[in-house]
């Protein structure tokens, strides 16, 4: 088991026992000491809210950037079956009672997301939150006038859709984006798109990074499977200082079409946690039930559940607008090491198939703009292959079962989960007929 202790006063972080991670919360460690830290910048984007936040939303945030860097700095392969990894985490809390009471809650949680072993020891101390900064100062605010909603704000493409439809109902969201480098300029292309087709003070951005830094030199796990928990610490900050504004129950929306949210394995080598979870049906329960339970007053909606990428982009209820825009969204989970999409990841493929669906040709550049290329690439096919297999059972298979093996799901929607799934291999099949490899 990784022991982790975290604090947002370096100080407390000398003379550890040897295998301790240290951690420096909030702050920029030190690389002489081999100190880590996470979230130097965090603070300052929360002042700009412009609303001192209370204890709990406080201490979700820090819990947050604990999981995350948790996650960044303890290699899967390090393990003995390379994927589970055990963490014990010693973290400050402002109210560390509140959370203990949860604890064994939100390690069950973590578990679903991650496919770790969490174990955490709440202490006193932590973090308080950061005094605002004034509305006469020099430092630019959000602007949370007049705004009713918060909506997750990545720069692919079902966010992109997520804010048009909310903007076009007549809502004024305050978009939260984890602007990890790359991400924020993808980010603010989409804005500037919004700007100039007359939404422009129609909504707000909150956008924040929390990049982890190691300060030993090593290397990092790339995985990420709780990248999920920072962008809805970012966005349970921004609601509950929009509801000390608004003085009215706030909704947080997270736009992701039901295939990718349910992510049901589609070969028999990609089960559980090696497919990620970050918007599962069943982690958005268990973690709405986790925040009635500390008293964070808040609810998730995923408006697309039941429905396909492509039938996201079809009924985009300004299609004229998510035309323009597509280019500048990214899908690609891969796309930064070489700053363009690949074309062959699961996610970029279902996006081709996606605007194939819905008679859309203006699209990004790919790294394989032909999709018949990637077949004579033996190292870059293996996502192709499995939607190919998964299509050829699509029509066999109980397919109940099959979006089960993912995670569990309410018994009521099932046959909606199943459809949505069945559904999205259809649209990806459609666009393999086409290009003639099915």
């Amino acid at each position: 088991m990784t022991q982790l202790v975290f604090h947002h006063d370096i100080n407390q972080l000398n003379n550890l026992q040897n295998g301790t991670i240290p951690v420096h919360l909030y702050g920029m460690g030190n690389k002489n000491l081999q100190i880590a830290h996470i979230g130097n910048m965090v603070l300052d984007r929360v002042r700009r809210l412009g609303i001192r936040l209370n204890n709990q939303v406080m201490d979700f945030l820090t819990i947050a950037m604990a999981v995350t860097a948790a996650d960044t700095f303890v290699l899967r392969k390090d393990t003995s079956n390379g994927w589970c990894r055990s963490f014990s985490i010693t973290l400050p809390l402002c109210q560390p009672d509140i959370w203990q009471a949860n604890k064994v809650h939100l390690e069950q949680i973590l578990h679903f997301l991650s496919g770790d072993i969490w174990q955490f020891d709440f202490q006193a101390g932590g973090q308080l939150p950061p005094q605002p900064y004034k509305l006469s100062g020099r430092t630019k605010l959000v602007d949370l006038r007049n705004k009713d909603c918060v909506c997750l704000f990545s720069g692919g493409l079902d966010s992109a859709i997520g804010v048009i439809d909310l903007l076009e109902q007549g809502h004024s969201p305050v978009l939260v984006s984890h602007s990890y480098k790359g991400d924020k300029s993808r980010q603010q292309a989409i804005i500037q798109q919004l700007n100039q087709n007359g939404y422009i003070n129609q909504f707000s951005q909150f956008n924040a990074i929390a990049q982890p830094h190691s300060n030993n030199g090593k290397s990092t796990e790339i995985t990420m499977r709780t990248r999920s928990l920072n962008f809805l610490a970012f966005a349970i900050v921004s609601a509950y200082t929009l509801q000390e504004v608004a003085q009215k129950k706030i909704d947080i929306l997270v736009p992701e079409n039901g295939v990718i949210s349910i992510n049901a394995p589609l070969t028999v080598r990609r089960v559980g946690a090696l497919s990620t979870r970050t918007t599962h049906p069943y982690f958005i329960q268990e973690i709405q039930k986790f925040f009635t339970a500390v008293n964070i007053p808040f609810t998730l909606r995923n408006p697309y559940q039941f429905k396909t990428k492509g039938q996201m982009i079809a009924e985009c209820k300004n299609l004229p607008l998510l035309q323009q825009i597509i280019p500048d969204t990214v899908s690609c989970s891969h796309w930064k090491r070489k700053n363009k999409q690949c074309g062959v990841c699961v996610p970029c493929l279902i996006r081709r198939a996606s605007l194939h669906y819905a008679g859309i040709t203006n699209d990004a550049q790919y790294e394989f703009n032909d999709i018949r290329q990637i077949l004579i690439h033996q190292d870059r096919r293996d996502d192709l292959f499995a939607l190919i297999s998964a299509i050829r059972q699509k029509n066999h298979r109980n397919i109940n079962q099959w979006v089960l093996q993912s995670g569990p799901l309410p018994t009521q929607q099932l046959n909606q989960f199943a459809n949505v799934f069945k559904s999205g291999l259809d649209e990806v099949e459609q666009l393999l007929i086409v290009n003639q490899i099915l």
